[in-house]
């Protein structure tokens, strides 16, 4: 027997059951004789399995499933009745929105600008007491891309508000 055998409660179902392979189901029959207590569980679970085999199967009766299908159709109305009108945060939605439409834009002038085409093939050297900081934070693709950056930095806080709200109306339903 291996010592690094490591016997779980599914692995005894899957014995009970006979899903395991030989070499397994060899090395689970040498534990549960070294282990008295693992083949009193695996003699409870072939009980429950004989109990549940013995079990006789009834058919339901005639419109069971019509009184299920009413029965769900009175719950989901209830809850549809119950639940807090969708658009309540509309503002919120709108907000998005002109957001959306920022990151649109800015992506669009960026394309209008052929922003690609004026970007240096080669970075030059430069020393850092030469640098023109002005020229740097002047560029078009800096501008645009903080400008894209605040967009989405504002959607995710945004995103962050309406998950709360949702979390908030799930706990008022309880």
């Amino acid at each position: 027997m291996e010592n690094n055998f490591f016997m779980t409660e599914d692995m005894l179902w899957d014995y009970a059951d006979d899903f395991l392979s030989a070499a397994d189901k060899m090395k689970v029959d040498g534990y549960l004789q070294q282990h008295p207590e693992w083949r009193e569980r695996l003699d409870v679970i072939l009980a429950e399995k004989r109990a549940f085999t013995a079990l006789s199967l009834e058919t339901p009766d005639a419109g069971f499933a019509d009184r299920v299908m009413t029965a769900w159709a009175s719950e989901q109305a209830h809850g549809r009745a119950t639940a807090p009108e969708k658009g309540q945060d509309r503002m919120i939605y709108l907000i998005s929105a002109v957001f959306g439409l920022f990151i649109c834009s800015a992506l669009v002038f960026m394309v209008l600008q052929g922003i690609p085409a004026r970007l240096p093939v080669e970075v030059p050297a430069v020393s850092l007491p030469e640098v023109n900081w002005g020229g740097i934070f002047g560029t078009p693709v800096l501008q645009y891309g903080l400008y894209f950056v605040l967009t989405l930095l504002a959607l995710k806080v945004v995103e962050k508000y309406l998950h709360q709200r949702q979390m908030l109306d799930k706990l008022k339903m309880q």
